[in-house]
């Protein structure tokens, strides 16, 4: 559907409405700079259908051919990981509701430089444990949380398709993370 920019404004709500009932709502604008109005569940799938397929290029051993589009779909996310990373850093006392402590900005920044170094983005997510938990979901639907302290070694917790769980360890480098993670996706 497209709409004009008025329209949206006068009938914000029937647009929403309409995006969340999977309706793309487009909103041209002028120089082509438009724009597109999608539900949150719609924007996920799209992030995760983009983020498969920059995985799949390194699993496939093309992580440092890529094309251009999956270059910059990696590159997206690890920017968009960093500025996560970084709103963690301001987390206070008691960010959780619960009594969780704020992390270290040590801690985050050395979190930081190991993102930086990942050839496959994970979704990242703080701990009231003050550790950031890592997570990967490959195309077999299995699911990887590693979870990192202040430890040299991570914990890893798989959870395969068929419901079968494991548990791992990884040593915290950028290199040990990168093997595990590349054999998740293999």
């Amino acid at each position: 559907m497209i709409a004009k920019q008025i329209e949206i404004r006068s009938n914000i709500k029937k647009y929403f409405d309409l995006a969340y009932e999977g309706d793309a709502v487009i909103v041209p604008r002028k120089e082509n700079k438009n724009v597109v109005i999608i539900s949150e569940e719609e924007y996920s799938r799209l992030n995760e259908i983009a983020r498969l397929s920059a995985y799949s290029d390194v699993a496939q051993g093309r992580g440092t051919d890529m094309s251009r589009s999956s270059d910059v779909v990696s590159s997206s996310v690890k920017a968009d990981n960093l500025k996560k990373l970084d709103a963690i850093a301001r987390l206070k006392d008691d960010w959780n509701g619960n009594g969780a402590k704020a992390f270290e900005k040590s801690f985050i920044s050395r979190i930081q430089k190991l993102i930086d170094q990942l050839q496959i983005q994970p979704e990242i997510f703080p701990t009231a444990l003050q550790t950031i938990q890592l997570e990967f979901d490959n195309s077999r639907r299995d699911h990887m949380e590693i979870e990192i302290g202040d430890d040299k070694t991570a914990e890893i917790f798989v959870v395969l398709y068929n419901g079968e769980e494991y548990f791992d360890h990884v040593a915290v480098t950028a290199n040990a993370l990168n093997r595990k993670v590349a054999q998740f996706y293999e």
